[in-house]
């Protein structure tokens, strides 16, 4: 049994979502600061009851309440700290109390990032110890656009071979256009080496370091009667049933006017506050989908809700997901098609202080930057280690190319970047204009 201990209202829903979710495994403590069992009393409590625990709050009052806390057994609580912003999930006990498998669970659950600790193996003394280090991931390299989880002991070789700079295998599921990773990480690594793994599958009994991008799109149809835990658990149960990882959901869809159901925004809420799309009925009665309804037709004015807002959602996509019912509520999901990346970027006259915000944030999303020598020369200490640098005076017709076999590029350009011409393709588009290459001097 898992203890979550909540402190205050937004960590009473957030435990009440994951009670939800691991209804058998778990038991919620409400702290209240106005009683006897305030928070150090409701972490005390629960660090003596469960061999788990995650505390929902920040890394230093979690620690703040660990040290105020008087549990001295000889039992050895894993200990995690869940955020509440959903960003992360620290163990913060020593390897071997089983924080870090239940701080990578979470993640799966919630989408957070697990940040896994490289401490060593528990002393034999008894008490708890604070891990003091915490082991470089993926996670800087990705910045946001993925969240990763370790399977299994390869899994975790994986993770420790990408901190120390060790050949690691890259296997691409979805064609995904990934920002650079560390030179180390490859598609022609030796056959026996770990393996990072992109997918949106969620690849319970694998052996792997898995990369989930966010490439799926969720569906969802709500009644008037509909309970914020009847959608979350349906999408959660359809999630699961579908071997996807909770993790890669990108956004929500439905029909005009649903966007504020309780119902929707909860769902929205505990997948990290993810956006979500609304669509006219007449647009979704457009989509065709497998399996319309002509009640929900007469009642809404579309055949489908869940697949066609799914399917809106995610242009020359698939359902992967069809629909699933409770009551009140509709799920399904779609995955959307994979596209290379494309950022037209204007360097200005090639001082890196004149470099526009946005520009530099595209640079560190690439994983490859394409320009003459001149322009990739005026970027080149600003790239990721294992970025492709392509010095070409045919830069356009190079970039086009990369981008249409789905990768992450940026064209770069002194001046304005203005003047490359991109036709339509199997790529999105991005383009940040940049100062004049010969700016003119301050007036007199």
């Amino acid at each position: 049994m898992i203890g979550l201990v909540a402190l205050n209202g937004a960590g009473r829903l957030l435990a009440e979502e994951i009670h939800t979710a691991w209804p058998d495994t778990t038991h919620v403590y409400k702290a209240s600061v106005s009683s006897c069992f305030g928070p150090t009393e409701a972490l005390d409590h629960a660090l003596d009851r469960h061999d788990l625990v995650v505390c929902l709050a920040s890394v230093a009052t979690t620690v703040r309440l660990f040290s105020d806390a008087s549990h001295q057994g000889s039992r050895r609580p894993g200990l995690v700290s869940l955020d509440l912003g959903l960003r992360y999930a620290v163990p913060l006990t020593d390897r071997g109390s089983g924080a870090e498998e239940l701080a990578e669970e979470l993640a799966a659950l919630l989408g957070v990032r697990a940040v896994l600790t490289g401490g060593p193996p528990p002393a034999e003394a008894p008490g708890r110890a604070l891990a003091p280090t915490l082991t470089p991931t993926l996670a800087g390299h990705l910045d946001g656009l993925a969240s990763t989880a370790t399977r299994g002991p390869r899994g975790a070789a994986a993770s420790q071979a990408v901190a120390e700079g060790r050949p690691v295998r890259l296997e691409n599921d979805l064609a995904y256009p990934l920002p650079a990773l560390p030179p180390s990480v490859r598609p022609d690594a030796p056959a026996d080496a770990p393996v990072v793994r992109v997918t949106d599958r969620s690849y319970p009994d694998e052996d792997v370091l898995l990369v989930h991008p966010r490439t799926l799109v969720v569906g969802v149809g709500a009644g008037g009667g509909a309970e914020q835990s009847e959608l979350m658990r349906l999408l959660v149960d359809t999630l699961e049933e579908g071997g996807l990882a909770r993790s890669s959901v990108a956004r929500l869809a439905t029909v005009a006017g649903k966007a504020d159901h309780p119902a929707v925004r909860w769902a929205a809420f505990c997948l990290g506050g993810v956006p979500v799309d609304e669509h006219p009925a007449a647009a979704l009665a457009a989509v065709p989908v497998p399996t319309p309804s002509e009640l929900v037709g007469a009642a809404v004015g579309t055949p489908s809700v869940a697949e066609a807002a799914a399917l809106a959602s995610a242009p020359g996509g698939e359902l992967v997901v069809t629909k699933r019912k409770s009551a009140a509520a509709t799920v399904a999901i779609a995955r959307t098609a994979p596209r290379g990346r494309l950022a037209v970027l204007g360097l200005g006259p090639g001082e890196q202080d004149l470099l526009v915000p946005r520009a530099l944030a595209e640079l560190r999303r690439a994983s490859a930057v394409v320009g003459t020598p001149g322009a990739v020369e005026a970027v080149a200490g600003l790239l990721r280690p294992g970025t492709r640098r392509i010095a070409t005076d045919d830069c356009t017709e190079a970039a086009l190319t990369l981008a249409a076999h789905g990768h992450a590029v940026a064209l770069v350009a002194l001046g304005d970047g203005a003047a490359p011409t991109v036709p339509p393709g199997p790529y999105d588009v991005h383009r940040v204009p940049g100062l004049p290459a010969h700016p003119q001097g301050d007036p007199a």
